[in-house]
């Protein structure tokens, strides 16, 4: 009795979790579709254990199990793939994952209608592929979420703890499910020698147990279940202060038109605010864009991203040419460094080479076009005595 209360338990918070989830799926459909599906078969199975004396949920139980036991894995290695990349749009070649465990499953029902001999090979050999196909998605699921989850990293703090709650979040799941998978081996091994392929549930409500766990940690914190921008007010309330070239950028882009660009677009449309962020940090914090002939790929090696990528970027994301932001983000160092008092003891000479630019007449020229004044006239209006001096650096120059 005890057992059937921890099963309808476990299905109660599963349904509500469902539930939860589903009042967010507009925002974040693609990244929770596989979760969903995988509570439900998961809540569904536990509502039919409670139930077990009824005759018809003892048929469906059978089946339940048989169903979920075949596809959890896969499910939950599209769950991580897409907790990766929540942005993605939903592929057909996803489903392929999904095919397997559908013709086992057919196999099996199959085996189960007409073949009524209890040591059907039929039957054996079906459990020792589903068992193969379990311990391959626990190795394929591992090393997709440790190349791509765990190493995730970015110098903007407000998301790079975003990171490490969503790779917190993935090694108590995936931790979770190898446990309930080493309880399903350990009932099997417990079993008869003549029954070793048949699942008994033994031990089921040590799995039950496990499943609260995990339905309790997502309703206490919910945020890791969707994706890298659950954070979404938090980060944008982060942009309006960081993004500080807003009039630069466009985070919906140009129309693509080459075939290439297609293939890119997708890989980083969901990105666009993380890029902008990731760049003008780079900008603002560090010497990168000071550097005389610093170019793309110098840029591309700061964020670990291909050249491809930041080129894109550019090209359909930035409304001026790299070049020309990289004078922006000279003149606002200069601008920065006058306000300091630069110009007290340096030349403005010494500004322009400090500041990235290969000689003083390319660093006027880019301050006058950006600013609307010569170096000269911006310094005198903060300090006036000292005009004449810049005029006379000015005309040496």
């Amino acid at each position: 009795m005890l057992e059937k209360i921890i099963y309808l338990i476990t299905a109660l918070l599963g349904f509500i979790t469902i539930l939860l989830i589903g009042f967010r799926f507009n925002s974040k459909k693609h990244t929770n579709f596989y979760l969903l599906l995988f509570f439900f078969l998961s809540s569904l199975r536990f509502f039919c254990h409670g139930f077990i004396e009824i005759h018809l949920f003892y048929q469906i139980q059978r089946q339940l199990d048989l169903l979920f036991i075949i596809s959890a894995w896969p499910l939950l290695y599209l769950y991580f793939g897409k907790l990766n990349n929540s942005h993605g749009h939903l592929k057909g070649r996803e489903l392929l994952h999904l095919i397997t465990p559908f013709l086992i499953f057919v196999l099996f029902c199959i085996e189960d209608l007409f073949v009524k001999e209890v040591f059907s090979l039929g039957i054996k050999i079906g459990s020792f592929i589903a068992i193969a196909f379990n311990i391959g998605y626990v190795i394929a699921t591992y090393a997709l979420i440790k190349q791509t989850i765990w190493k995730r990293n970015s110098e903007i703090l407000i998301i790079n703890e975003h990171n490490e709650l969503i790779a917190k979040w993935s090694k108590f799941l995936y931790a979770m499910f190898v446990v309930m998978l080493v309880r399903f081996f350990i009932n099997l091994a417990l079993n008869k020698d003549e029954f070793w392929f048949s699942n008994q549930n033994n031990f089921l409500w040590v799995g039950a147990l496990l499943w609260i766990l995990v339905y309790v940690k997502i309703l206490y914190s919910p945020e890791f279940l969707y994706g890298y921008d659950m954070y979404h007010n938090k980060i944008k309330e982060h942009k309006k202060n960081a993004i500080v070239f807003s009039q630069i950028w466009s985070t919906s882009g140009k129309q693509v038109v080459n075939t290439q660009d297609v293939a890119l677009k997708e890989k980083i449309d969901g990105s666009v605010q993380n890029y902008i962020l990731d760049i003008e940090h780079l900008a603002l914090n560090t010497n990168l864009f000071l550097t005389e002939n610093v170019k793309l790929e110098n840029l591309a090696s700061k964020l670990k991203i291909p050249k491809s990528h930041v080129k894109y970027f550019f090209k359909y994301h930035a409304k001026i040419s790299f070049s020309d932001f990289k004078k922006i983000i000279r003149i606002q160092k200069s601008l920065s460094l006058i306000d300091e008092g630069y110009l007290k003891d340096n030349t403005l000479e010494s500004l322009a080479a400090i500041t990235g630019f290969s000689s003083y007449s390319p660093f006027f020229k880019s301050f006058k076009s950006i600013t609307g004044t010569s170096p000269q006239t911006y310094y005198s209006n903060q300090h006036p005595r000292v005009l004449l001096e810049l005029a006379k650096q000015a005309h040496r120059q």
